[in-house]
């Protein structure tokens, strides 16, 4: 970002580094802001490196000639994990209402390039010869730039997506039309892969099983190989089709002391070394301060690696997730792991409401872990009941997290520190975890115990407010209407209840 000349209009420019001195192309001027596009590179700023990528932003470069899978590659690591926690910053500051957010120095991915376990790469047809093409996206855009190296990803995946590009383009050359969408590997940490190929038609043409049988020949690697059909023209790559062409049905991972048995749709984090960091401090955040408790909610469970990370410190683990097949390979994974005090509920946040209402007793805490658009108004809604004493919150979209931590806010809920995790290295994307907890302050006590004086009431005592029974705003709120009647409460003494629960 940067301001122009003497009216200080914000001017954001893509592939900018701080401290960098440009001559910049205003490519949109609006009344509040403008984008600008980097012609040259006057003067460099203290962080800025030559990216590694041959297709990454270069300055004068043809526009939609770049890729646009990294955005950070042009920036010192030290630096990308300073610009992480002050995007997160940030976000508190204008979306979350919070000028002094307790955000934590983003810790770093245990490997900076060649961390991906997991890559989606479309194919097409490019120029007037309908050259075969794969690789990503040109920012803004569904032109696919053409790959020979990716320095984020494994040297396995690379090599699997050049020798089914070799293949596809002989195809083309003898007359085969276009016919496959996406290119899907997943690995493991012990180098073996699990692969899918997704078309649009649910019949695999003659070049399909040509495909097939070389990726087979060529790379002992790969344990299996499934087909996804995706009929729809649109952002998601997988449809909901699948059959296995041969081999294994799903490859086996490992995360800590975990193993993980994944199908090729199946969600995990593609970053398994940092994936680990983030899990621990979820698992720090939950045993702050040396509470126990008796029971964690993981929302969105997904596969269950989370709940298992914490299955540790707490009684028992129920996870919510609305994924049918998800869920059952959680249970797999479970038996797999002999972890016992876990179980998996298959139905929509919304539905486990009233399925958990009589077993949140005692001290209960909750885990989540929401795709990008954050937590759904019925997560929000069972985040709102009294047993839940602390909320951990792993989210990858900073926007939404601020948002959330607004929202919920509203409950008695209280942003206590985040810590963001570098789990994208040289891109702009920033995963982290945050640690929120319900605490009644010994002003909301004072107070109540005022307000019930000043009624003629009978005095309680603070320690009692402090107790399990007083857990919520709802709860002070319906003790008062108790004890004064019919209970009119007075909106300003209600406006400074923070009903938030004592954890001591």
């Amino acid at each position: 970002m940067a301001r122009l000349g003497e009216s200080g209009l914000v001017v954001f420019v893509p592939y900018a580094v701080p401290g960098d001195e440009l001559e910049i192309d205003l490519a949109e001027k609006r009344s509040s802001f403008a984008r600008g596009r980097i012609l040259r590179v006057i003067a460099p700023g203290p962080d800025r490196i030559p990216p590694r990528c041959p297709v990454h932003f270069a300055p004068g470069r043809p526009e939609g000639a770049s890729c646009g899978g990294c955005d950070w590659q042009q920036l010192g690591y030290e630096a990308q994990l300073k610009l992480k926690r002050e995007i997160v910053v940030g976000c508190l500051r204008r979306l979350g209402g919070l000028k002094d957010a307790p955000v934590l120095p983003a810790l770093a991915s245990p490997r900076e390039w060649g961390y991906r376990n997991k890559v989606q790469v479309p194919f097409g047809l490019h120029g007037p010869r309908g050259d075969v093409v794969a690789g990503f996206y040109a920012p803004g855009s569904h032109r696919i730039i053409d790959l020979t190296e990716c320095a984020v990803q494994p040297d396995l995946s690379v090599r699997m997506l050049l020798k089914a590009k070799e293949c596809l383009r002989r195809g083309a050359a003898a007359g085969a039309a276009p016919w496959i969408k996406h290119l899907l590997i997943r690995l493991n940490g012990e180098n073996k892969a699990l692969a899918a190929i997704v078309t649009k038609s649910q019949t695999l043409p003659p070049q399909g099983r040509m495909l097939s049988e070389e990726l087979r020949k060529a790379f002992p690697e790969i344990i299996g190989l499934h087909h996804n059909v995706q009929p729809e023209e649109s952002s998601v790559i997988l449809g909901p089709y699948w059959r296995k062409l041969w081999g294994a049905d799903a490859l086996e991972a490992r995360l800590g002391s975990f193993s993980f048995m994944l199908s090729p749709a199946s969600f995990f984090q593609v970053n398994s070394g940092a994936a680990q960091l983030l899990y621990d401090e979820a698992l720090h955040f939950l045993r702050e301060g040396g509470v126990r408790f008796d029971l964690a909610l993981d929302l969105y469970s997904g596969v269950g690696p989370l709940a298992f990370w914490i299955s540790r410190a707490v009684r028992s683990v129920v996870g919510v997730e609305e994924n049918h097949a998800a869920v059952e390979d959680a249970w797999k994974n479970a038996r797999r792991n002999g972890v016992t005090n876990v179980e998996f509920l298959a139905m929509k946040t919304e539905a486990a409401v009233s399925r958990l209402a009589k077993r949140l007793e005692g001290r209960v805490v909750a885990v989540a872990d929401p795709p990008r658009s954050g937590l759904s108004p019925a997560a929000r809604g069972l985040l709102r009941h009294p047993a839940i004493r602390r909320l951990v919150y792993v989210s990858c979209d900073p926007a939404t997290f601020a948002r959330d931590v607004k929202e919920l806010a509203r409950f008695g809920y209280k942003l206590l520190k985040a810590q963001p995790v570098d789990l994208f290295p040289q891109t702009s994307h920033v995963e982290l975890v945050g640690l929120l907890d319900r605490v009644l302050t010994w002003d909301t006590a004072s107070v109540c115990r005022r307000h019930v004086s000043s009624q003629g009431l009978t005095p309680v005592s603070r320690d009692w407010l402090f107790s399990s029974k007083v857990q919520t705003r709802v709860d002070v709120q319906q003790f008062l209407e108790i004890r004064i009647g019919e209970g009119h409460l007075d909106l300003a003494l209600l406006g400074r209840l923070s009903g938030l629960t004592a954890l001591h």
